[in-house]
């Protein structure tokens, strides 16, 4: 707005003002008002259409995104949290937009983690034998040299590990998430050590640090301050960083489910 119209409007407001202390002119102050009244209205049913149109738009997003989403028992949550998700996303409120897709993930995982019969000698037998990889050259899957077990390369101990050690209740979230990267979103044949999942695992991991957002109370370790203070400085590019994520995730373990 120009400072000529600007100045403009100022005088006639000035000019309404003085018409409306004058009792003669009531009637014009009434109907003014009703004016008013109507404009706000109006502008507030607009402004609830477009609310309306935006909420209607993300419910077709999170619809279309598990459409083809295998784990039909969990769907409707997880499209009630990926709504809430991209709500937030919208309110540029990174904490809850975090805990939100964190939702996603840990409710996939804890629900495949569900179908693993830790007691089963199958599974100890699997979690006892050594990690397997694709060799490119011989193109087949190979047992790793290395001496690297699958019990080992889930719960990050290298000592051996006994049956007793996979105990249902000895699995954090972190070694749920490890076992359905392996055997759920790598399919079983991944390499130890292998960048690609460390990288999987650590933009999972920097997901579930920000989820610890919504948990305050207790002191950060010296870990956990180091990426809070690299990634919310940085939140608006960890918004597409982690939207990423998700997409690959939930496509990698549809693809592979049964």
């Amino acid at each position: 707005m120009s400072e000529n119209k600007k100045e403009s409007l100022e005088k006639l407001l000035l000019f309404i003002s003085d018409i409306c202390k004058d009792d003669e002119n009531a009637w014009f102050a009434k109907d003014l008002s009703l004016m008013v009244n109507k404009v706000n209205a109006s502008n507030k049913n607009i402004d609830s259409i477009y609310e309306y149109c935006i909420k209607e738009i993300i419910k077709d997003q999170a619809l279309n995104f598990y459409k083809d989403f295998k784990l039909i028992e969990i769907k409707p949550k997880l499209i009630d949290d990926f709504i809430r998700m991209e709500q937030f996303k919208r309110e540029d409120n990174f904490e809850d937009f975090c805990l939100a897709m964190f939702q996603q993930i840990e409710n996939i995982v804890i629900h495949l983690f569900s179908k693993f019969d830790l007691n089963s000698k199958v599974f100890n037998d699997a979690a006892l034998s050594l990690i397997s990889r694709y060799n490119p050259n011989e193109k087949k899957i190979v047992r790793d040299k290395n001496g690297i077990t699958i019990g080992n390369f889930i719960f990050q101990k290298y000592k051996e590990l006994r049956p007793i050690d996979v105990r249902r209740e000895t699995w954090y979230y972190s070694n749920k998430f490890r076992a359905v990267l392996y055997y759920n979103y790598f399919n079983e044949t991944i390499e130890y050590k292998t960048k690609v999942f460390d990288d999987i695992y650590g933009i999972g991991n920097e997901l579930y640090q920000m989820r610890n957002l919504n948990h305050r109370g207790s002191n950060l370790s010296s870990y956990q301050e180091k990426m809070y203070n690299e990634i919310v400085p940085n939140h608006n590019k960890y918004y597409f960083k982690f939207l990423g994520f998700l997409e690959d995730f939930v496509s990698e373990i549809n693809k592979n489910l049964h």
